[in-house]
């Protein structure tokens, strides 16, 4: 896969801005990043705080040959690409949570967007968004977030270039991307699962309570509820239930 990076001083959303290039038939590995983004949204229609020329906003075009099942593991992928490059600026304790953030001792510090415009069963694209708080400092978030995210400057100290963290990940994403082209996606669950901050962990979504056991080979999440039964969760978000 070609990497292509269009840069832009300001964007309302680059997962609408990269919708409506590969709509205009873009080539799989364009990615659109803004410096500046007005109305980031992340799963679920949620709001996406990103302080300008602080955070990371970017949408990657991918046009992938794969069984629609599988589609949503592009977006678990993209987290492990996330997930690998932070690491590899010394940061620790790394881990992912279901479906797609990225966290830091526990905080978050990435989260990914996967949305697919389908024909019948096939993907004609997905837009893969990432959003990473790279020199973001807590007073740039509301105050109600601060306790639940981090950054890379917060985490090392450390001013990064937004471009080239951009590219950064690409590399990573396009090196991971192509192996899922050469043998298929069956591997990125066991990738994935290496990282998972809540295995074994009680779990709750939208009343199903059970302890997070593993992930499916579509990405599904399965939990084990107290009488046994094995429970498969394909969307939202599964909370850790605190202990006393």
């Amino acid at each position: 896969m070609n990497i292509r990076l269009l840069i832009h001083d300001s964007a309302a959303c680059t997962q609408d801005t990269g919708t409506e290039l590969a709509l205009r038939g873009e080539p799989e590995g364009t990615a659109v990043m803004a410096i500046t983004q007005t109305a980031g949204r992340g799963r679920s229609g949620r709001t996406w705080v990103s302080p300008p020329g602080k955070g990371l906003a970017l949408s990657l075009i991918l046009r992938p040959r794969l069984p629609a099942q599988e589609v949503p593991l592009l977006g678990m992928l993209a987290s492990v690409a996330v997930a690998e490059v932070v690491e590899a600026k010394g940061v620790r304790q790394v881990e992912l949570k279901w479906p797609n953030d990225v966290l830091v001792t526990g905080r978050k510090i990435a989260g990914i967007l996967s949305e697919a415009r389908m024909s019948g069963r096939v993907a004609e694209f997905v837009i893969i968004g990432l959003g990473l708080n790279v020199n973001s400092e807590l007073l740039d978030f509301p105050a109600e977030f601060r306790d639940h995210v981090t950054s890379l400057f917060l985490c090392t100290g450390l001013h990064w270039d937004l471009e080239q963290e951009a590219r950064s990940f690409l590399e990573r994403a396009a090196a991971l991307y192509e192996r899922v082209e050469q043998e298929g996606a069956r591997f990125i669950p066991r990738l994935w699962m290496a990282r998972w901050a809540h295995r074994g962990r009680i779990m709750k979504r939208d009343g199903i309570t059970g302890t997070g056991e593993s992930i499916d080979d579509d990405g599904a999440l399965l939990l084990r509820t107290p009488d046994g039964t094995l429970q498969r969760i394909h969307s939202g978000e599964a909370e850790p239930v605190k202990q006393p």
